[in-house]
């Protein structure tokens, strides 16, 4: 197996996990990757949104998650790594398949297996709607700067009729800048909203 240095670094100045918690020896336990959409979502989801305990009781379980396959520690496990009963531990899995975030897969005489697909499907789909929103801001931006653009040229260009009547226009009211002017929608289109 690897040494955490070969995998992620040790140079002085690098962004290694060892810089940021300060001691390599943290980690030689191992470690538990979470995608921050995950911690930023979780109490956010739609339609159902986790607690605070479904939250810590999934980044128990992907502790145990080293694959594609579901992972399957024993509720006794859970909970003491938790701090809580065993009794609250099934109660953290019972919510979360409630809320179709979890399926527990029921083996007998082992540990359930348990499935976070539905909850990772869920988090796609909020990061792919987070995405979408950001590019929508941004091609908002690009086309309204485009806009301004237009407009600037195209004040440049204004006929001595166009210009009186922008200049009414703005000392009609002191709080008005020459974007607001609607003889721009005429010229050169309606600004994007």
């Amino acid at each position: 197996m690897p040494t955490f240095a070969e995998i992620f670094g040790n140079e002085r100045g690098s962004r290694s996990l060892a810089e940021r918690w300060k001691y390599e020896e943290l980690f030689d336990s191992g470690f538990v990757a979470v995608p921050n959409v995950f911690l930023r979502h979780y109490a956010h989801l739609k339609p159902h949104r986790l607690t605070f305990g479904e939250a810590l009781f999934v980044l128990h379980l992907m502790e145990f998650k080293w694959d594609a396959n579901a992972p399957f520690p024993g509720y006794s496990t859970l909970a003491k790594r938790m701090g809580i009963s065993d009794k609250m531990a099934r109660r953290h899995a019972q919510s979360l398949e409630a809320k179709k975030y979890l399926k527990r897969q029921i083996r007998v005489g082992q540990t359930n297996r348990f499935d976070l697909s539905p909850l990772f499907d869920a988090l796609l789909r909020v990061a792919r709607a987070e995405r979408s929103a950001i590019a929508a801001t941004s091609a908002k931006t690009t086309a309204n700067e485009v806009w301004v653009n237009h407009v600037l040229e195209a004040y440049g260009t204004l006929s001595v009729e166009d210009k009186a009547t922008l200049d009414a226009w703005k000392s009609a009211d002191t709080e008005r800048t020459i974007l607001g002017w609607p003889g721009w929608e005429r010229l050169i289109g309606k600004r994007p909203r």
